[in-house]
């Protein structure tokens, strides 16, 4: 009876299992998403970029602003106003008798020379935008390196399912064995309770990772900007495939990353913008000049004397210069500020470059060790897994005992927690490189993500 009943509880699990891990893929409604799809889906509809994007489009409003200063300032007016005359005595003026005035113009005003600020206000707003461009670059790099790491645990966690789905088989059999040696009094019963045991903690497992396997997948769910409404999505991959080969020199790892973190672009955008910036003080003390035009058309009328009255239509042109030869150092100073932030840029430039170098040469190290171990515990598995074997076939000989078995299943569980832990170790650390050097997918993927180079200028890199 007690057989029957610990058969029947294993057919209920191995149901659950297949409904739970394969039953989805199979239902109509759900939509399945690789990690490229994830990455290319994600960067197109997360949330986490959009602020990025709006001011990448307020920058280019920026450039446009500036862009006018440029062209002529044109402005028109109308104006009106009477004239009472309250008392008067001796030679009359007509300009202070009883009247109406009306008088409509229309002037244009063209800089011909500001000092270059103009030009170096608008190589600023361009600036801007390719600073913008890049922090947005510099969101995608986060987020695909968030993106990858996240679905990298959700395919850890499907493996482990695997794994732990076939263990809870193994022990279920062995727990029945020992069961029917502790009845026929071949075999103590303490061997039926470490088989209960380890069929316990393994169902355990298997509950605490299908809570975290709808956990983690909600948060990268989230993370790609997919709805509410789409309950039924499966983000599926193969997470026991051979690992993509990386470049086996730590020199180009680093050189890579130096040419494409945007976070090296940022520094060099901001050492030109606060040039532009010391410029436009600069340019405070040079003379300008504008080129005035203006259309007037006067109407007056005076009351009770229309011989007076006139109508006049006239026009003027002149150049205005205008120099500014003291401000109190005002513009000087400001100048000097901005040397001096250029100074500060390239010390933190130096203290990023510092730590990029590390992270790269730490994500490198960690790749390469973690793939050594990853070949040696392919090995440590197969070995496990035949001494599993062996111990059951000398156990179904009789030259075995239940201990033995139970104890090569410890050890083979074991070794697939092990081997399941570095197979994300190196998925993991292969992201960390990637994401180090400046780079969402493989640095032969020419439609990796990175610097885009968006902006209305290319940020130089300095040598």
């Amino acid at each position: 009876m007690v057989c029957r009943k610990s058969i029947l509880i294993g057919n209920f699990i191995a149901a659950f299992l297949v409904a739970a891990l394969i039953g989805p893929r199979f239902a109509g409604a759900a939509e399945i998403f690789s990690l490229d799809e994830s990455i290319a889906f994600g960067l197109k509809h997360s949330p986490v970029l959009k602020e990025g994007e709006i001011k990448v489009d307020q920058a280019d409003m920026d450039i446009k602003s500036q862009r006018g200063q440029f062209l002529p300032n044109i402005t028109t007016g109308y104006a009106y106003n009477q004239v009472f005359s309250e008392y008067r005595s001796g030679y009359e003026e007509s300009d202070f008798l009883d009247q109406e005035n009306n008088t409509l113009s229309l002037r244009v005003n063209q800089p011909l020379f500001a000092g270059f600020e103009n030009k170096n206000r608008f190589d600023r707003a361009k600036l801007g935008k390719a600073y913008q461009a890049t922090q947005l670059d510099l969101q995608r790099l986060d987020l695909v390196y968030q993106i990858k790491t996240l679905f990298y645990e959700i395919l850890k966690i499907k493996y482990d399912l695997s794994t732990i789905a076939q263990r809870i088989k193994r022990l279920e059999s062995d727990l029945e064995v020992a069961r029917a040696f502790s009845d026929n009094r071949i075999a103590p019963y303490v061997y039926v309770l470490q088989a209960e045991a380890d069929l316990e903690e393994a169902k355990q497992n298997l509950w605490q990772s299908q809570t975290l396997l709808f956990k983690n997948s909600a948060r990268l769910k989230s993370l790609v900007g997919l709805s509410r409404d789409q309950a039924m999505v499966e983000f599926d991959d193969r997470f026991d495939v051979p690992i993509d080969p990386v470049a086996q020199d730590l020199d180009a790892c680093m050189d890579r990353a130096l040419s494409h973190r945007p976070e090296m672009l940022l520094f060099n955008l901001q050492t030109r913008m606060a040039k532009k910036d010391a410029d436009i003080q600069k340019g405070q003390y040079y003379p300008r000049v504008d080129l005035d035009f203006g259309i007037y058309d006067t109407d007056k009328e005076y009351d009770g004397l229309s011989s007076y009255d006139y109508h006049t239509d006239y026009w003027t042109v002149g150049v205005n210069v205008r120099m500014n030869l003291f401000d109190g150092g005002t513009a000087y100073y400001q100048k000097k500020r901005y040397l001096l932030e250029m100074d500060r840029i390239a010390t933190e430039k130096t203290k990023l470059k510092m730590e990029i170098e590390e992270a790269v040469g730490v994500a490198f190290n960690s790749l390469k060790e973690a793939r050594k171990r990853l070949v040696s515990m392919e090995k440590g598995l197969a070995a496990s897994q035949e001494s599993y074997n062996r111990q059951k076939k000398r156990f179904n000989a009789r030259i075995g005992t239940i201990s033995e078995v139970l104890d090569a299943q410890s050890m083979l569980a074991r070794a697939e927690s092990i081997k399941s832990q570095t197979l994300l170790d190196c998925r993991i650390y292969m992201a960390q490189l990637y994401h180090a050097m400046g780079l969402g997918q493989s640095p032969s993927d020419p439609s990796a993500p990175g610097p885009s180079g968006s902006g209305q200028i290319k940020p130089e890199m300095d040598k």
